[in-house]
């Protein structure tokens, strides 16, 4: 078993917010069963305050699996690789985890983060009126959140427990062993550079335009959401695709090398954060306009609420995205206008 002080932090904080989570979950079965707002007797108010005390605990059990995401994040991809031999980054550290418990790991982590921010979205809406007319669906997403949670703590104490100190790796090695010629290392599913690269740019103006239009319409688009909700879909595996294989050799200097936790670095000056961080943003943001307005359709009031809340996510989408392509774009271009040529030539 691999027990580093930072490990420890995170799986410290999975576990309280795992705590926070089952605290919760009693008052939000009741909640679901028993919730009716238009009786003001002894029993909906008390129901009442233990759902908004339900409320408090699941928001502190969303920020805090937001902080072991992100410590996570960092372990691995700056911090675990010095106690793995033959590690240089987080390739090294995913490579000495047990089979594919690095990639379980994290997609449990995402999936649940992206779950519990839909929660807090509808919740954060749900507490804007008094009436508070979205509880009952709430307490039913909130009651899916312990599975995942569990089992993303699972996952990662068996990760990391698959992890042997004195066994070494062979870490970005393996970047290059995948590739037996470089006819491999330009193509991708059988798709050259050139066809993800302009399917790259196609996606990024599509965005771009999408949600533009949206944070600046007055009116209620539903099929605007639902276009910039699949755009959102479809651009996040194109962009990390692209940023792996061909814009991050702008960053490295070094073709085909293409390794996503290089990127995190101090070497390469940690832009692997705001790289991904921008990703990050644009999915759930993305998750937040397609799925809100369909939560909450059945009430006028609250529906007219949540279009505000999806104008809102689509400026933080162009935001993001801009972030996203000055730090993973600019470096190509400086290159070409730098030495005249690309470095795939």
């Amino acid at each position: 078993m691999f027990w580093h002080p930072l490990l420890l932090a995170v799986i410290s904080a999975q576990l309280m917010a795992l705590i926070l989570l089952l605290v919760a979950c009693p008052t939000w079965v009741n909640t679901a069963l028993n919730w009716h707002p238009l009786v003001a007797d002894r029993r909906q108010l008390t129901l009442e305050t233990q759902a908004e005390g339900a409320s408090i605990l699941g928001r502190a059990a969303f920020f805090l699996w937001l902080f072991a995401g992100v410590v996570l994040v960092f372990g691995i991809a700056n911090i675990f690789h010095e106690d793995i031999p033959g590690a240089m980054c987080g390739t090294g550290v995913c490579q000495a985890m047990s089979a594919d418990g690095s990639n379980r790991l994290l997609l449990y982590t995402g999936l649940l983060l992206l779950l519990m921010k839909l929660w807090y979205e509808l919740d954060k809406l749900n507490r804007a009126l008094p009436e508070m007319p979205l509880t009952q669906i709430s307490a039913r997403l909130f009651l899916v959140i312990p599975v995942l949670a569990v089992l993303t703590l699972k996952q990662t104490y068996e990760a990391f427990a698959g992890i042997r100190p004195n066994q070494p790796v062979d870490c970005c090695a393996v970047v290059y062993d995948q590739f037996s010629t470089v006819e491999q290392a330009t193509t991708l599913f059988g798709l050259g550079d050139n066809v993800w690269l302009t399917a790259f740019i196609v996606l990024n103006i599509l965005l771009f335009i999408l949600s533009v239009t949206l944070s600046v319409s007055r009116i209620d688009r539903p099929r605007t959401r639902s276009l910039l909700a699949l755009v959102t879909g479809l651009w996040l595996p194109v962009s990390a695709l692209v940023l792996v294989n061909v814009l991050s050799a702008y960053h490295y200097e070094v073709l085909h090398h293409h390794c996503p936790w290089c990127l995190f670095l101090p070497v390469h000056h940690l832009v692997g954060y705001p790289l991904y961080g921008a990703m990050a943003i644009i999915g759930m943001e993305g998750i937040t306009i397609f799925m809100l307005p369909v939560l909450v359709k059945h009430d006028t009031g609250v529906y007219r609420r949540s279009l505000n809340r999806c104008r809102q996510a689509a400026t933080k989408i162009t935001l993001a995205q801009l972030v996203f392509l000055a730090l993973a774009v600019v470096p190509a271009i400086v290159w070409r206008l730098r030495y005249g040529v690309w470095m795939s030539g």
